[in-house]
């Protein structure tokens, strides 16, 4: 049955009034105490970022040891090579909500993959290691928004639901 008043109402609520996400590569050089020879192997760990509205975009800080298994002096001894390297990535919202309030606003960044390194080659006359790094960042945006709720008022009739006749009597049983 229809209602006899309908009409829509505004509320203010919680919501995800902007997301984003980014998959970004980046190379870092890495300065080991000897001359490497080869590399026998590299890793990326002890992830750490957060993440700040700045304008209409998401920044995310972060930062990462590197480590990479080296060998020196005619392949004859190894070593490790370690290092802290920070890291920002800019992330465009997409669908950003204009009736969001700008005033408290909780910002949230997700890995959707690790940092992980893709490749180790050693560069600049064996002096340097050059790593390759990948990760993906997923962001979202909680606020106050206004939403529009379609509201009616119940009519006289009251029907009920639970009522196990009227169930058998559609059913045919």
């Amino acid at each position: 049955m229809l209602a006899k008043d309908t009409g829509c109402r505004e509320i203010i609520t919680s919501a995800v009034c902007g997301k984003g996400s980014k998959y970004a590569q980046s190379t870092y050089t890495i300065r080991p105490a000897n001359r490497p020879t080869t590399i026998g192997g590299c890793w990326v760990m002890n992830h750490s970022c957060e993440a700040t509205l700045a304008g209409d975009t998401i920044e995310v800080h972060g930062r990462f040891d590197i480590n990479v298994w080296y060998s020196y002096n005619g392949n004859s001894e190894t070593a490790v090579a370690k290092d802290t390297v920070p890291y920002v990535e800019h992330i465009a919202l997409q669908e950003l909500d204009p009736n969001c309030f700008r005033d408290d606003l909780v910002v949230s960044v997700q890995m959707v993959q690790q940092p992980n390194c893709l490749d180790a080659t050693i560069v600049d006359d064996g002096a340097e290691i050059a790593v390759r790094v990948e990760l993906e960042l997923s962001v979202e945006v909680v606020g106050q928004t206004k939403i529009w709720v379609l509201t009616c008022e119940p009519t006289d009739k009251k029907e009920s639901f639970d009522d196990e006749s009227s169930l058998e009597d559609e059913s045919g049983l």
